[in-house]
């Protein structure tokens, strides 16, 4: 089954690592306060009974993939009712009681439809995106839009396959929107009133967002795209300040674009994606003000909807082509280990599998929400390999996934079901939240 982005999005503001703490309060905007999925918070449980740890709220929502931010006792998430309205909804962290909720009226329906993306939240406002093309800045006082821009109808644009799922980026004053029109591709805006300071040329449809990286010393937004028509691949990294393109290369194609890019170091960049398109990484200098970029190697493999984690020398992630989803080939997949040449050391393949589950990086050790049934699980990882520590049935499917099992007995190969729990995962002071197609959760991982 092909998919659409959810990931596809991009962080925020000032780039500042956190403090390690025993418990460290928000997680701001998608992947967190370093974008890369990684909680600086130690001292956490792990390794838990066959209970699983404490879920301290569940709640009932509408079909959708939005995952949550939070700040302070605020977690946000964007929710849809299906053809009509979409929904930017706050909700106490502590017991999941709502405390505000906005609302847009917006017709109409995507493929896989619901929501996507993940809110980006400030001292005085949220800002997203929705499916429809939406962006709208939301102030946190009186709860309601400060400003919306309809980006497809100002810039000419038509909808990308599973519609717009980029997570607004801020750096500085400017909020950096993907409007993917004929004539304009990355826009941005002023975030305090939404007005246009500049634009790019065209660059495609995306499924992937904007995001900003620091290569050669020099901060810059990159973005991953593919032409309109033809198997043509582009990637361009711009001024945050100007929108002025410092440089882009079709050294990279995928036909859907989800992942956005991977700095290795100040020189080196890795891209990857599903749908059989695979990897490559990149090699950018810059020479007073021109730049060249290398393609160093590319290989087959990939990861369809989150971005890996680097490691030390490696790099981790769910190893998924949307291909390989079905049959012997899921044995080429599952959590895998790959060096900085692209050479996979070793990969879970079917045992487990976990499909297009997101994952997150804590105190030293993987946690991946299993992306066809919603199990929670602990991995400690190393070249050497991975040992899953702890597991959890958060959504109370292994019954059900047991029974279709059993029914295939026999079989040569076993097809699981995926119930789609595709969403990023949030965690601050020491709760996890997760969120399946219809409902949300809330662990208590202290």
């Amino acid at each position: 089954m092909k998919f659409y982005s959810i990931l596809a999005a991009s962080a925020a503001a000032v780039i500042c690592l956190p403090t390690p703490s025993a418990f460290s309060a928000d997680w701001p905007y998608f992947l967190g306060t370093d974008r890369l999925s990684t909680s600086s918070e130690t001292g956490l449980n792990l390794s838990w009974d066959d209970k699983g740890p404490p879920v301290l709220w569940s709640l009932e929502l509408n079909e959708g993939f939005g995952g949550a931010a939070i700040v302070g006792d605020e977690v946000f998430f964007l929710d849809r009712i299906l053809g009509e309205t979409d929904q930017l909804r706050a909700v106490s962290l502590k017991d999941g009681r709502d405390l505000w909720k906005f609302e847009f009226t917006s017709a109409g329906r995507l493929p896989h439809p619901g929501s996507r993306g993940v809110p980006t939240i400030e001292d005085d406002a949220v800002y997203f995106t929705s499916g429809l093309s939406h962006v709208h800045r939301v102030n946190r006082k009186t709860h309601k839009a400060d400003w919306t821009v309809n980006v497809a109808e100002k810039y000419n644009a038509e909808s990308p396959k599973w519609g717009w799922a980029q997570s607004p980026l801020i750096i500085g004053d400017i909020l950096i929107a993907a409007a993917m029109g004929p004539e304009v591709g990355l826009v941005g805006l002023n975030k305090k009133t939404g007005e246009e300071v500049w634009t790019t040329e065209p660059i495609g449809h995306s499924h992937s967002s904007p995001t900003i990286l620091t290569l050669d010393g020099v901060e810059q937004v990159l973005f991953v795209s593919r032409a309109f028509d033809g198997d043509f691949g582009t990637v361009i990294s711009v001024d945050p300040k100007t929108g002025k393109t410092l440089w882009k290369t079709d050294s990279y194609f995928n036909k859907i674009p989800i992942p956005f890019a991977t700095k290795i170091d100040e020189e080196r960049v890795y891209m990857t994606g599903g749908y059989d398109c695979g990897s490559c990484m990149l090699r950018v200098k810059r020479d007073g003000d021109d730049w060249t970029v290398t393609k160093l190697w590319e290989i087959i493999e990939g990861t369809q909807m989150h971005p890996p984690f680097l490691i030390g020398e490696h790099l981790y992630f769910l190893m998924n082509e949307n291909s390989n989803h079905k049959g012997e080939a899921r044995k080429k997949g599952g959590l895998a280990c790959m060096d900085l040449d692209g050479k996979t050391v070793w990969n879970t393949g079917t045992d487990p599998f976990m499909g297009r589950g997101g994952s997150m990086l804590v105190d030293g050790k993987i946690l991946v929400q299993d992306g066809e049934t919603g199990y929670l699980r602990v991995f400690e990882v190393s070249p050497k390999g991975p040992k899953e520590i702890a597991f959890a049935d958060v959504f109370e499917k292994k019954a059900e996934v047991d029974a279709q099992i059993a029914k295939q007995e026999g079989k040569k190969t076993i097809k699981l079901p995926d119930f789609k729990f595709w969403s990023p995962m949030a965690l601050s002071e020491g709760r996890l939240i997760m969120r399946g197609q219809t409902k949300m959760k809330c662990l208590d991982l202290r």
